[in-house]
């Protein structure tokens, strides 16, 4: 049948005109389970869900367990809805994989199936996702839920915080981003959050977000470079302390740590050869990310090519270190962050 973007089924289903059987994977999780329920809530009559509502997971039941619940007659509703979660479709067996054709090819007009992946990543450039992409495009509706990007992501939280009764400026909604994340999830907790703070009819600030939101990993670690790199090592191996002691991955804080100063990097070659800090974040593809940036152009501008390379052989060294040897990551991580300052305050 058809590839449809969010915006498609958002009309479908406003329209009342579904497909008979979907297949929704993506990045964006929280987009995925919204929708589900949504197409559960409109298309099943309630009072009618023992009946004409069928969830299945694909860690407890079978691929004939759904196509069976798919078949049923609804109700007291027009439709049956039936919902499968985390089936490996990439690995049926010949004998599953003719079972869902033959459904596939033949779907009752009285069911709405749901193929959703939550734990498991579709991906449809591997050949064994091919064919199941290819399949459902043909014969049913795939929708591919990518995190929403740029402003689109800045109005939908936007938009959120409104119906939380609150007001809130793109320019909070880029700072809530960069506190805790792209994940719709995680921001919609954080402004339920932030809007009990701020009180109903208030505005979400700034200072609403500090008080309540949770830090992402990478903001924590973030805030480490900004140590690093605003000459204060010692806040940043009292701040290393404190994220080891939470269990957060060596491997993790020195990536986080290495970012920050490929930022820095890409702000200096772009700014060097006369573009915009806007320029580099289009052609890198910082996509929500683009405040990373905003933060190295300052940073860049007091650190020479030089000065970079050498913390470049740093990470080199560090990397190494870390995948080689059984030393302490927390011991390694310090001697890195030593090395740099030392470079940055030449």
């Amino acid at each position: 049948m058809a590839s449809i973007f969010e915006a498609d089924l958002k009309r479908q289903i406003k329209d009342k005109n579904m497909s008979n059987c979907y297949l929704f994977y993506g990045s964006e999780d929280y987009l995925k389970q919204f929708y589900t329920e949504k197409i559960c809530k409109t298309f099943v009559t309630e009072g009618s869900e023992t009946f004409c509502l069928r969830k299945y997971d694909g860690k407890d039941d079978t691929l004939d367990d759904v196509l069976e619940g798919a078949s049923s007659m609804p109700f007291m509703s027009e439709y049956c809805v039936v919902v499968a979660r985390d089936f490996p479709l990439d690995a049926l067996n010949n004998d599953d994989k003719d079972k869902l054709t033959a459904y596939l090819e033949n779907q009752p007009d009285t069911s709405i199936t749901i193929f959703w992946f939550d734990s498991i990543e579709v991906q449809p450039k591997v050949a064994k996702w091919k064919w199941v992409i290819e399949i459902f495009t043909k014969l049913a509706t795939v929708v591919d839920f990518e995190k929403p990007v740029g402003r689109s992501l800045l109005k939908l939280i936007c938009a959120y915080a409104s119906k939380q009764g609150c007001m809130m400026n793109e320019n909070t909604a880029s700072y809530l981003v960069e506190t805790a994340g792209d994940s719709l999830n995680v921001l919609f907790n954080e402004i339920q959050k932030a809007a009990n703070f701020a009180g109903q009819g208030n505005e979400i600030t700034r200072e609403c977000v500090d008080s309540v939101a949770v830090r992402s990993l990478e903001a924590k670690v973030f805030d480490l470079s900004k140590l690093i790199l605003n000459h204060n090592p010692q806040g940043a191996l009292e701040l290393l302390h404190i994220l080891m002691m939470q269990k957060a991955e060596p491997i993790d804080i020195f990536g986080v740590i290495l970012t920050a100063f490929v930022d820095i990097y890409r702000v200096k070659v772009s700014t060097s050869g006369g573009e915009s800090v806007t320029y580099s974040a289009k052609i890198f593809d910082y996509r929500n990310k683009d405040f990373r940036l905003k933060n190295a152009g300052g940073y860049a501008k007091n650190m020479s090519m030089e000065q970079i390379r050498q913390c470049f052989d740093c990470f080199a060294e560090a990397d190494r270190t870390l995948k080689s040897t059984a030393q302490s990551g927390e011991l390694i991580l310090e001697k890195l962050i030593v090395k740099i300052s030392l470079i940055i305050a030449r």
